[in-house]
């Protein structure tokens, strides 16, 4: 007997997507970076040159901090997970407000390390917890989360930039924002709930046996060989979006546009990162994972091959476009990963698998650091022109991948039937 009805969820389920959209409007500042970057080097003393690092190396505790946020989500439940999350992100901001000055390290530590590895945790429990919810809309609950994610630059790094520029300090700023979203974070961490163990046959009963079997929940991705092909495509995209969105500024004035345009620029990237999120998921929702990967990956491929084209034509608008792509292709990958997470592997050990693929960031970050590194990072037109050659790999990726699933789905099918029989 159900401890819950389908009215019932459906009810619950909204309320949850709400709450988890708010909160990861307030996590998804670490990408606000870019609009921190300069006051911080105004503010703090710095160097340009030493504070771009903190973007990677925050990139990298996030990733460490959602499969890390798997095992403590474990031993501590949904609620401590998060709220030992919404504690990291507090000791970030408001650490790197009173620590920052003139010390590059504690930049370092606390925005780069600290808040990253919250973010991490509250990332990976909140869109873990909450999509289990919606085992029959995963696309669209998955790009509704990332949608939150994505805008957090726009909405909320627009509004905190906007409250430095009117002459509050930015150690104030910073302060308020960890507080503002630590709090904001452990609310929504006394909120949500893990749903009913037979959610799965209530909301899609065509998925399960009548015992509530699920063969893929056996799987475990580092041992599937389509986990090593979908991670081709999402670390080449991943790159793609990263070189775009960490110099987007910077790259719009080398073509020809004014400062003004340059940061607002930003902003509209942000909004194409976001949009991506929900369109994704509806593309997902409405044909499956194959069609969702190609179609990113070809966005991806006209996202930079417009750049290569702005910088050697000297035509600025080229420039828009590209950037338009690079954030509308890589706020589509968390959507695919959570969504192929859910699927191919299942609700059981969803957490773990969900961390692990997103593990995939921090080989995207690597990989746009060694091009950068390999051409130089200041020779614009020679990184996108690698990503070009990346690009066209991501889209003839999807042809081994899409083989490799049809037949794991077969085996799937075959394991359930073999089961339904005994």
């Amino acid at each position: 007997m159900s401890e819950m009805t389908v009215q019932q969820i459906k009810s619950k389920r909204i309320v949850y997507l709400a709450a988890s959209t708010f909160t990861l409007l307030f996590l998804g500042l670490i990408y606000a970076f870019s609009m921190y970057a300069a006051p911080m080097c105004v503010t703090f003393g710095l160097e340009k040159s030493q504070i771009g690092l903190t973007f990677n190396i925050m990139m990298i505790a996030f990733c460490i901090g959602c499969v890390g946020g798997a095992f403590v989500e474990k031993k501590v439940g949904v609620k401590g997970s998060i709220i030992i999350a919404a504690i990291l992100f507090a000791i970030g901001f408001i650490g790197t407000a009173m620590l920052a000055n003139g010390s590059i390290m504690m930049v370092y530590v606390f925005y780069g390390v600290i808040a990253g590895i919250g973010v991490g945790i509250g990332y990976n429990s909140i869109i873990a917890t909450t999509n289990v919810w919606f085992p029959d809309k995963v696309g669209f609950s998955s790009g509704v989360l990332m949608m939150g994610f994505g805008l957090a630059s726009l909405i909320m790094g627009t509004l905190s930039v906007n409250v430095y520029n009117s002459g509050v300090p930015l150690p104030t700023v910073f302060i308020g924002v960890g507080i503002i979203g630590g709090v904001i974070t452990a609310l929504c961490g006394l909120i949500l709930r893990r749903p009913p163990a037979d959610i799965v046959q209530l909301m899609c009963p065509d998925r399960v046996t009548a015992s509530g079997y699920d063969p893929a929940d056996e799987d475990f991705p580092l041992k599937t060989p389509l986990f090593y092909i979908y991670w081709v495509w999402a670390i080449i995209v991943i790159a793609i979006g990263l070189a775009t969105i960490g110099n987007c500024a910077s790259d719009a004035q080398l073509v020809g546009w004014d400062v003004g345009f340059a940061t607002l620029l930003v902003g509209l990237v942000s909004t194409c990162n976001g949009l991506a999120r929900v369109i994704i998921g509806m593309i997902y929702d409405k044909t499956n994972v194959k069609v969702t990967m190609l179609v990113d990956a070809i966005i991806a491929l006209v996202a930079v091959a417009s750049i290569v084209g702005a910088f050697t034509l000297n035509i600025p608008v080229l420039y828009v476009i590209g950037a338009f792509c690079c954030g509308f292709c890589y706020g589509g990958v968390p959507v695919v990963a959570s969504a192929f997470a859910r699927q191919r592997f299942g609700a059981k050990n969803y957490p773990v698998n969900l961390s692990i693929i997103n593990f995939g960031i921090v080989f995207g970050s690597l990989l746009n650091v060694v091009i950068q590194a390999v051409v130089g990072g200041d020779a614009r037109l020679a990184v996108f022109s690698v990503l070009v050659v990346c690009a066209i790999i991501a889209v003839l990726d999807v042809i081994p991948f899409s083989k490799m699933f049809n037949k794991n789905q077969e085996e799937l099918e075959a394991r359930k039937a073999a089961h339904e029989a005994q």
